[in-house]
């Protein structure tokens, strides 16, 4: 096999030199060129990748550890691009498609009135944050991608596998390293990614993790008051959008993110709960509560912006370490 490398590496670089003259191609004649052309592009753009992926794997068989982990990360980039032309050149078409729409309507105007017409619309620009295996953000990323593409009748099962691979990095890339991005395999890979990143459960536990983990802010700035109160907030609202009662975690989750905050905070915290008759473990109460603490506390790096910061006052416990033990 290795007695063949040089010329599995020339064949390569003929499939890269093609890609690269179709990429001109495209972009030269991106305003005038008809549908049919487009049509043309994407597919010779699908039928070469294709081809270059699985040359790829030949070539990757017969590399040492050093030379495959260099050549796999070349190969993806360039992947990656190529997957970005192909979905370019079919949002060209999507917008061809539409702008003819008019005279697609009037000529089949006389069809059967059973024949149902599914019209193809321009898409917008999306804009997705790419997805790296964070599970915390899976739902979040497949909730855009399916709004945007997934559930789109004017999408192609080819475009939507483009967009969907276009938009994975790192380990969830990796997973599809020997899988063609073709309209059969779509569904195959939609099933791959939720199985491994769309377990509710570990979602869950991730987010509670995270919360009971909470370190102690060392120091009490408001920016840094206000990254922890949204970090906090952000899991909360996650863990009902899941369809967790929050409430039913709060005498858990209420003192570990309260332990976050400074003791004048906890001290606060402590007499504003029992004025109102409120639990100390109302943790939507602590949010609303610790909202307002945060927000005063950059109101008044605002008015007063050369103030030092207040010391926080070591000398008292802070008395939500004291009752800590009214939780367990």
């Amino acid at each position: 096999m290795s007695d063949n490398l040089p010329i599995l590496k020339r064949k390569r670089a003929t499939l890269r030199s093609n890609i690269t003259r179709l990429v001109t191609a495209i972009n030269d004649a991106m305003e005038g060129t008809m549908l049919d052309d487009f049509e043309h592009f994407r597919n010779r753009f699908q039928e070469t990748l294709d081809q270059l992926t699985s040359l790829d794997d030949f070539i990757h068989g017969s590399l040492n550890d050093v030379e495959y982990a260099t050549d796999v990360e070349t190969c993806e980039e360039y992947i990656v691009s190529v997957k970005r032309v192909i979905y370019k050149a079919a949002r060209a078409i999507d917008s061809r498609i539409s702008a003819s729409m008019p005279t697609m309507r009037l000529a089949t105007t006389t069809l059967p009135s059973h024949t149902t017409i599914v019209p193809t619309i321009k898409l917008p620009t999306i804009k997705l944050e790419p997805f790296s295996g964070d599970i915390e953000s899976w739902p979040r990323f497949w909730e855009q991608s399916q709004s945007s593409v997934d559930t789109n009748p004017s999408v192609s099962q080819i475009n939507k596998h483009v967009f969907l691979r276009g938009y994975l990095e790192g380990e969830p890339k990796h997973l599809f390293d020997g899988i063609a991005v073709t309209a059969e395999t779509y569904e195959e890979t939609k099933r791959i990614l939720h199985t491994k990143y769309g377990d509710k459960n570990r979602i869950i536990q991730a987010h509670l993790d995270y919360l009971e983990d909470l370190k102690p802010i060392r120091s009490a700035t408001p920016e840094l008051l206000n990254t922890t109160y949204v970090e906090c907030n952000r899991r909360l609202q996650a863990l009902q959008a899941l369809g967790e009662n929050i409430d039913n975690y709060g005498s858990i989750l209420a003192p570990k993110i309260l332990r976050a905050f400074p003791d004048d905070i906890c001290r606060q915290w402590i007499i504003h709960a029992k004025r109102e008759q409120l639990s100390e473990g109302d943790i939507t109460k602590l949010m609303a509560f610790l909202n307002e603490e945060v927000e005063g506390t950059i109101i008044t790096r605002k008015i007063h912006p050369s103030r030092p910061p207040h010391p926080n006052d070591s000398c008292l416990p802070c008395p939500h370490k004291v009752h800590q033990t009214t939780y367990s």
